[in-house]
């Protein structure tokens, strides 16, 4: 089966690159990638050719014996147009999707409330700085119940 052979080939780079390399790749994010593409691929046809993408992703960091920057370069990109095809054609989500979003709404939301205690300087940066905090804990609720669409 494609996916076992794709695991074992991460896997195996796992174990042969060190740890920051492997971060650097991304490689444990690139198995959650490879099993999300041989999922979809049944249903959708450029997955199935995202998949062959994928391969070369990973050959380019195996024929390298020292990986530079051109390799994690054409690596990152075709990784990248994988994930940027669930995203639009499968509207899949990242897991800390809601998280980011809603924070950023309550960085703004506690600006506008802040502006209201323009003359009360403390309480105005309490405020401000209150907003996130509540958009990243409702962010969180939300990315918890949302276990299926993420990538």
């Amino acid at each position: 089966m494609w996916i076992v052979e794709i695991t074992n080939r991460i896997d195996k780079l796992i174990d042969n690159l060190d740890d920051v390399e492997v971060r650097r790749l991304q490689l444990e994010y690139l198995r959650t990638v490879a099993k999300r593409l041989d999922r979809e691929a049944s249903k959708c046809e450029k997955c199935g050719y995202l998949k062959v993408d994928l391969e070369e992703a990973l050959s380019i960091v195996e024929s390298a014996n020292e990986i530079k920057e051109s390799h994690r370069r054409a690596y990152n990109t075709r990784i990248k147009s994988i994930v940027t095809h669930f995203r639009k054609v499968h509207n899949l989500k990242s897991k800390t999707f809601y998280e980011t979003q809603y924070s950023q709404m309550g960085l703004l939301g506690g600006i506008l409330a802040g502006i209201w205690f323009f003359d009360h300087l403390i309480v105005m940066l309490g405020i401000i700085l209150t907003g996130p905090l509540i958009g990243k804990l409702i962010g969180k609720i939300r990315d918890k119940g949302n276990k299926e669409d993420l990538i």
